[in-house]
C-alpha cells in the first residue's frame, strides 16, 4: 500500500497537471481569440479586439513549420559531419550576439529614459550615492509610501557608485541599461540550462533558443530602467541552480552545497529587486517541501527554511541599513489590502490596473495605516455588493482584466520605454506610436499564441505519464499558477506577468519538440523517429 506521503506526492503532481492544463487552455483560448494592445500613447488605455482564428492558425502552423524545418536542417548537417558544430551551441552564440546587438541598438537609437516610478527610484539612488539621505524619511519620501522599492534603490545605488569610478560623463542610467543587456543574456542562458536539466532534449533546447531570440518585448525591456530585467535574471538563475540540486543529484557534497547557496543567493536577490517574486518563492517552498516528504533528504528541509528566511528578511534588512545610515526611519508604507481594493476597481488603462486608489487613500489619511485599511475594506465591501448585484458586469470585468494581462503579447514594452531624453528616429517613432506599431503588435501576438500553444501541447502530453523528474519539473508551472491567481485579484498589468511567460518558454519548447517527434513518427511510420527516441542532435 502507498504511504500517505506517496499519495500526497502523486496527488500533487496530478493536481498540477490537470489544473495547469485548464489554465493554459484558458490562456491559449484568450490569446487565440483576442489581442490586447495600446494604440493611444497619451491615454495608454488597453484596447481589446477579436482575432481571426483561421489567420492565427495559419501563422502558428507556418511558424512551427519554420522552426521544425530549421531544426531538421541543423540535425541532418550534424549527422553528415562531426565537424559541424553542435546546433544548440551554435544557436546559443547567435542568439546571445543578437541580444547584445538588439540591446545595444536600443541604447544608441531608442533613447529611452526613466519616467514615473522608475525615474523616482533612480533619482533616489543617485542622491543616496551622493551621500544625501532625504529619501529616508517617515512621511516626505516616495519610500514612505512604497518601502518595498528600497531593494531596487540599493541595487541602483551600487551600480551608480561603480559607474562613477569610470571616466565617463553620461547619465548613469545609460550604464544601467548596458548592464541590463548582459543580464538579459544571463536570463537566456539560465532558461536554456533549465530546459537541459529537465529533459535532456537537445531539440527542445534548439526550439527554446529560437523562441528566446524572437522574444522582442523581453529584449525591449533592457531599456526599461526598473526592476524587471535584473529580477528576471536573478530568479531564473536561482531556479536553474535549484533544479540542478533537485534533478541532477550532484555527485559531490561540495557541488550540492554550492548549488544550494547559489540558488539561495539569486532567489533572495530576486525578491530584493521585486517583491512580487515572493510568488516564485512560494512555488519553490511547495516543491522543496513535497520533495523532502517524498525523498526524506534533510538538506531540502534546511534549504526550504533558509529560502523562506532569506526571502522574508532581505527587504527589512536593507530598509534597516538605510535607516541606520540616515539616522531616520521609513513608515510601513501602503498596506497590501489597498492593492486588493484597487484590483477590484475600474481604471483608465484597464480593469484592475493602477488608478491611484492605494496612493491617494494612504496620502489622504495622513499615512495612517489603520485608517487606510479601514477605507480599503469598505471599498472592497462596496465592490463585492455591486458584483453580487450585477453578475454580468462582474464576469465582463474579470474577463477584461484577465485578457488585459495575459492576451497582451507586448507586455506594455512600448509604454514603459516610451519616454526619451532626445528625439527618436522616424522609424522608431512609428514603431512606438505609428504605422509600424501594428506590425510589432501583430508579431508579439503571434509569438504569444505559439508560446501558449507549445505549453498546451506539453500539458496534454504530460497527462499520459507522470513528470519525468517528478514535481520539480512543474516548478515553473506552479509559479505561473501562483502568478495567475495573484494578479487576478491584485493590481493588474501585463508587465507583471512577463516573468511567468519567460518561465513557460522551456515548457513551450518541450511541447513543440514532442509534437515534432510525434508528427515525424506518424509521417515516417518508424519508431526510430518517435517522440521518445529522437531527443538529441548527436
Amino acid at each position: 500500500m502507498k504511504t500517505f506521503t506517496q499519495k500526497l506526492y502523486t496527488f500533487s503532481c496530478s493536481f498540477v497537471q490537470i489544473f495547469f492544463l485548464l489554465l493554459v487552455g484558458l490562456l491559449f483560448l484568450g490569446g487565440f481569440l483576442f489581442t490586447c494592445y495600446c494604440s493611444d500613447m497619451n491615454t495608454m488605455a488597453v484596447e481589446t479586439r477579436w482575432d481571426n482564428p483561421l489567420w492565427n492558425l495559419l501563422w502558428i502552423a507556418l511558424s512551427l513549420g519554420f522552426m521544425v524545418t530549421l531544426s531538421g536542417i541543423a540535425y541532418r548537417a550534424r549527422l553528415r559531419t562531426e565537424k559541424f558544430p553542435d546546433p544548440c551551441d551554435l544557436l546559443t552564440v547567435i542568439v546571445l550576439l543578437w541580444c547584445l546587438a538588439f540591446g545595444g541598438l536600443l541604447i544608441l537609437f531608442g533613447r529611452s529614459a526613466p519616467a514615473a516610478d522608475s525615474m523616482t527610484v533612480y533619482s533616489m539612488a543617485e542622491e543616496l550615492a551622493s551621500g544625501q539621505y532625504l529619501a529616508i524619511h517617515p512621511t516626505d519620501s516616495y519610500l514612505s509610501y512604497y518601502p518595498h522599492q528600497v531593494g531596487l534603490t540599493a541595487f541602483f545605488e551600487i551600480l551608480i557608485r561603480i559607474y562613477r569610478l569610470l571616466p565617463v560623463n553620461l547619465a548613469p542610467y545609460h550604464f544601467i541599461k548596458c548592464i541590463y543587456v548582459l543580464l538579459a543574456c544571463s536570463t537566456v542562458l539560465s532558461l536554456r540550462g533549465i530546459t537541459r536539466i529537465l529533459w535532456a532534449d537537445r531539440r527542445a533546447e534548439f526550439f527554446y533558443l529560437l523562441m528566446a531570440g524572437a522574444n522582442l518585448p523581453f529584449l525591449m525591456y533592457t531599456s526599461y530602467v526598473y526592476g524587471e530585467i535584473p529580477s528576471f535574471a536573478a530568479v531564473c538563475a536561482g531556479l536553474c541552480f535549484l533544479l540542478r540540486l533537485l534533478c541532477q543529484r550532484p555527485s559531490t557534497r561540495k557541488r550540492c552545497i554550492g548549488d544550494a547557496l547559489a540558488s539561495l543567493l539569486f532567489l533572495t536577490l530576486g525578491v530584493m529587486l521585486r517583491k512580487n517574486n515572493l510568488i516564485v518563492i512560494i512555488a519553490v517552498l511547495i516543491v522543496t517541501t513535497l520533495q523532502w516528504l517524498w525523498q526524506r533528504r534533510k538538506a531540502l528541509l534546511v534549504y526550504g527554511l533558509l529560502c523562506a528566511l532569506c526571502s522574508l528578511s532581505v527587504l527589512p534588512l536593507v530598509k534597516k541599513s538605510y535607516e541606520l545610515r540616515a539616522d531616520n526611519r521609513l513608515s510601513s508604507g501602503v498596506p497590501a489590502i489597498s492593492y486588493l481594493a484597487m484590483g477590484m476597481q475600474e481604471a483608465p488603462c484597464a480593469n484592475g490596473w493602477y488608478n491611484g486608489f492605494n496612493f491617494n487613500t494612504y496620502h489622504d489619511s495622513g499615512l495612517d495605516t489603520a485608517k487606510t485599511v479601514e477605507i480599503s475594506q469598505k471599498a472592497i465591501r462596496e465592490r463585492l455588493e455591486y458584483f453580487r448585484a450585477h453578475p454580468g458586469y462582474t464576469a465582463d470585468f474579470y474577463i477584461r482584466k484577465h485578457l488585459s494581462q495575459w492576451a497582451d503579447g507586448t507586455y506594455t514594452c512600448r509604454q514603459v520605454t516610451l519616454n526619451t531624453f532626445g528625439a527618436r528616429s522616424p522609424f522608431l517613432v512609428s514603431l512606438y506610436e505609428g504605422e509600424y506599431s501594428r506590425f510589432f503588435i501583430g508579431f508579439a501576438n503571434i509569438y504569444q499564441n505559439i508560446l501558449y500553444f507549445g505549453v498546451l501541447v506539453f500539458c496534454i502530453a504530460s497527462l499520459r505519464k507522470p513528470y519525468r523528474n517528478g514535481l520539480p519539473e512543474a516548478l515553473g508551472l506552479i509559479g505561473a499558477i501562483g502568478g495567475f491567481l495573484f494578479h487576478i485579484f491584485w493590481e493588474a498589468s501585463s508587465r507583471y506577468v512577463l516573468l511567468y511567460s519567460l518561465l513557460l518558454m522551456p515548457y513551450c519548447a518541450r511541447g513543440i519538440s514532442l509534437l515534432a517527434g510525434r508528427l515525424s513518427f506518424l509521417s515516417n511510420n518508424s519508431p526510430h523517429r518517435g517522440i521518445c527516441r529522437h531527443t538529441d542532435f548527436r
